[in-house]
């Protein structure tokens, strides 16, 4: 396993992400993902299956101690109160009295932004999360969020996979003193099949899907979540360990048709551009 360690914490770089699965497909792919080797598991209030999360955690072998957990809050209310409540849910759907990570899922523009989180900071001074990130946020977030509101973030999770190349924004997250979580890192079923993902692969014994998780943890400061809700393909996902890609293979990449965005909701922020 390759680690990441921001702010005195220490995260398993590749963990196992959950949308959008829910009930006994949640809790089945969670246990599988436990007993294969995974340590970081990541859900959401959004996603609607914590208690499923956390059912599994529950049932599971491997000590809380042991398990980097991550859920986010604040899509449809980002005010202190909504998000100090969805917490406190939270906690009691996940079985724990505390998160690994919790983060502002995607800035509410009806809340001013330093109000949010100001919020996730006082949990996390009351021990109710460890750390505290944001997801989705753009270059002017990041700015607003680190340079005007003072916040202390363990990292920015966004969409990021070989067909949605993001360096600009890669490197801002960095710069402001977080790691990169990349979520949907298989394009959210593009990168299976890909030929030129396929004939890095075949180089190394290796599928598609291998090589864009080893596409990310080569990069320094970077965690991903990607999810499978097949044993085997948990299995396979879990197998990027063994190999590393070259220069001509990180240039294949770079090759590839970009801004394949495949999370896009109403909500979004203006993206950066690509």
């Amino acid at each position: 396993m390759k680690y990441v360690e921001r702010l005195g914490t220490t995260a398993p770089a590749l963990g196992f992400g959950t949308f959008p699965m829910m009930g006994d497909d949640c809790y089945s792919a969670v246990l599988w993902a436990l007993e294969v080797g995974y340590r970081h598991i990541d859900t959401a209030q959004l996603y609607g299956n914590e208690a499923d999360v956390g059912r599994a955690l529950a049932d599971s072998s491997v000590p809380r101690g042991e398990i980097f957990l991550t859920t986010k809050c604040g899509v449809y209310d980002a005010s202190p109160v909504a998000v100090a409540a969805e917490l406190t849910d939270s906690l009691v759907k996940l079985q724990t009295d505390y998160v690994d990570l919790w983060m502002y899922h995607w800035h509410n523009r009806d809340t001013p932004l330093g109000e949010t989180l100001a919020a996730l900071a006082e949990a996390k001074a009351a021990g109710l999360a460890r750390q505290i990130g944001v997801g989705n946020f753009t270059i002017p977030l990041i700015r607003e969020a680190v340079d005007v509101h003072g916040a202390v973030l363990f990292t920015n999770q966004f969409e990021n996979h070989p067909l949605l190349r993001q360096p600009h924004v890669e490197r801002a997250t960095w710069a402001h003193g977080m790691a990169v979580t990349a979520h949907s890192p298989l394009g959210r079923g593009k990168v299976p099949g890909n030929g030129v993902l396929e004939g890095i692969g075949a180089k190394y014994g290796k599928s598609a899907v291998q090589v864009a998780i080893r596409w990310q943890l080569d990069k320094p400061n970077t965690l991903l979540v990607p999810k499978s809700t097949r044993r085997a393909g948990i299995v396979e996902n879990f197998d990027v360990f063994d190999f590393t890609l070259d220069d001509d293979d990180r240039a294949a990449i770079d090759g590839l048709p970009n801004g394949q965005r495949g999370s896009d909701p109403p909500f979004a922020p203006d993206w950066d551009p690509i």
